[in-house]
């Protein structure tokens, strides 16, 4: 693919030229200055401004440099030389010396060109040099002001499609990674605050680069004194005379547990997160445990208060990568990341059990942390050669009635619908742990994938289910857990309703589930499952509706082998309807139907 370059006429290329000659001296040689100083102004009279400046230097930033030994025809311009590191010469005096018209400018312009014109063809045409990289990075550690932000933001933007689309050139990220350290280096060395927010922008980036592949975080690992020791030294230190940078820093390392469509969770990522004695350690402290290979002090045995609940977040968050590694077909995490990832299990209940939330964010903090830790060791004592502290940590959790009570209690809130909608969706994320995934997809004829097909070892087994639906009615005083999750189902709050459906459909999803869902024919204030089930008019809400469409799917396609042996042939053709039909389908239907 040809670059595109500006026709410029003769006058404008000598003054670049002239420009270039003159940067050598410009430092020492008043002369020299005024010659730049003249040349600059001929070429912004020539091009319009600073913007037109800057449009005609870009595409030439991106050219090899001429060799100074390389002749010069005549058919060549004089400006032919002045490309490359040369070209980003003449740009960073620019910057340097009129920073109120270059600067932004001069951002802008690279981020536009590198989001819109760089592609995989396209990219391998440009000469990415370390002194562009490094031009680029100081932009954005350089504004110090809220109105400048957006340089900044500019040049992260530029750097990581830089990184994005030339994935065929193995080392740019480290290229990247060892110019950041250094600049890393240097703000600490200034010892001021402004160096705070210029470290996270630093942190920003690194990270966005990291979720690009494995190369990228294999970069950012390289080496004893890596970009990414730089940040967990920054958020794991402690004492920490910083707490809100420690906040900061913990909340860019969580986002490394992202994995969605645009960011998949990537094996060299997973086994970091999973098995780093570093990490592990130093969110062991601020969550006040410790275990034989990391000692804890004494007076440090006490959750961090300020950032205790953050490294809890980010350890539920580690929990998380790990159950999806376990469900995903394509993960290739080794066996002794596995034994690290038990043994963080053994510490993360012990953090649990030390946690004693109070305010509402604790309370939703401690419910996924919970849940967390069961859906790990739940599909860890399932598996083909299940662990046995695995095992015993499960054992452990069912014995300890603070920590189940805490968890699954529905009475503690009574008026904070929200908090019950997470609970709820939690326990139906231990049941599943396909239902962690951003989108859920029940099998059916038009889907590729099936829930049965899923190997058996990813989801808990029968046992642990049942284990946990009747551990939900002790921890409620004994009332049948059927019954809560239905007078849940029925509430005003369609936070809650969503909840509660979303626990339908996991329970619905077994066999040994929706034979018990059907059994609960009522008599107390929820009513039975199918009456509920089939009175369409109970949910209003297109989000209801969809997600009460998701029960009816698990019901038939989970379970399609017995279904119609369990209920009536009036019941199973209208929840065939329904299924045909879609989550907006409605139709009255008697009663009498439901309980033939």
């Amino acid at each position: 693919m040809k670059m595109e370059t500006l026709s410029l006429d003769y006058d404008t290329e000598t003054a670049f030229a002239s420009l270039f000659s003159a940067l050598a001296s410009v430092k020492t040689s008043a002369d020299a200055t005024a010659t730049a100083e003249s040349s600059r102004k001929l070429i912004e009279s020539k091009l319009g401004g600073p913007a037109g400046v800057v449009g005609a230097l870009i595409p030439l930033v991106w050219l090899e440099t001429k060799s100074p030994h390389e002749e010069i025809n005549s058919e060549t311009s004089p400006s032919s030389a002045v490309q490359g590191d040369d070209a980003l010469a003449i740009l960073t005096y620019l910057v340097e010396t009129h920073p109120s018209f270059y600067v932004s400018a001069t951002a802008q312009a690279v981020r536009h060109d590198a989001e819109a014109h760089l592609n995989e063809q396209s990219s391998k045409n440009r000469n990415i040099t370390d002194a562009l990289l490094t031009s680029m990075a100081k932009l954005i550690i350089a504004p110090n002001s809220e109105s400048e932000v957006g340089i900044s933001t500019d040049a992260h933007a530029a750097l990581l499609s830089l990184c994005k689309y030339n994935s065929h050139e193995k080392d740019l990220a480290k290229r990247l990674f060892d110019i950041l350290i250094c600049l890393w280096d240097y703000l600490q060395r200034q010892q001021q605050r402004e160096s705070s927010t210029a470290q996270m922008r630093i942190a920003d980036l690194m990270i966005d680069v990291c979720l690009l592949g494995d190369n990228e975080i294999e970069a950012a690992l390289h080496g004893p004194q890596c970009i990414m020791v730089k940040l967990l030294q920054l958020a794991l230190d402690y004492p920490n005379n910083d707490p809100l940078l420690q906040m900061s820093a913990l909340d860019q390392i969580e986002r490394l547990a992202v994995n969605d469509s645009k960011y998949p969770m990537s094996t060299k990522r997973a086994e970091f997160l999973l098995s780093s004695d570093v990490l592990r350690k130093g969110l062991f402290v601020l969550v006040g445990v410790g275990d034989e290979e990391f000692k804890v002090e004494e007076e440090n045995q006490e959750m961090d208060p300020i950032n205790g609940g953050a490294a809890l977040r980010l350890l539920t968050a580690i929990c998380r990568v790990g159950v999806l590694s376990m469900i995903s077909q394509s993960s290739q995490i080794s066996e002794e990341t596995w034994k690290k990832f038990e043994t963080l299990l053994q510490m993360f209940q012990r953090a649990i059990r030390n946690f004693h939330p109070k305010g509402e964010l604790e309370r939703l903090s401690y419910i996924h942390a919970a849940s967390s830790l069961v859906a790990s060791c739940s599909i860890v004592a399932s598996s083909t050669e299940s662990s046995t502290l695995a095992k015993d940590i499960l054992n452990s959790m069912w014995e300890d009635t603070t920590v189940l009570h805490e968890w699954l209690s529905l009475h503690s809130r009574v008026s904070q619908p929200k908090l019950k909608s997470a609970f709820l969706s939690s326990l139906s994320q231990v049941m599943e742990p396909i239902m962690w995934s951003d989108d859920v997809s029940i099998p059916g004829p038009a889907n590729s994938t099936s829930v049965s097909n899923i190997n058996p070892c990813t989801r808990p087994n029968d046992a642990i289910v049942m284990q946990l639906y009747q551990a939900l009615s002790d921890a409620n005083n004994g009332r049948d857990s059927t019954e809560l999750i239905l007078v849940s189902a029925k509430s005003p709050f369609v936070e809650e309703r969503l909840g509660a459906y979303s626990l339908l459909q996991a329970f619905a999803m077994r066999g040994l589930g929706l034979r018990l869902l059907l059994l609960h024919e009522g008599g107390g204030a929820s009513g039975g499952f199918l009456e509920w089930l089939l009175m369409h008019e109970l949910e209003t809400t297109i989000e209801g509706k969809q997600a009460k469409y998701k029960i009816v799917e698990s019901m038939l396609l989970c379970n399609k082998e017995f279904i119609r042996g369990i209920v009536s042939d009036k019941v199973y053709n209208e929840l065939e309807l329904w299924l045909r039909r879609g989550p907006t389908y409605v139709r009255s239907v008697p009663w009498e139907m439901a309980t033939e």
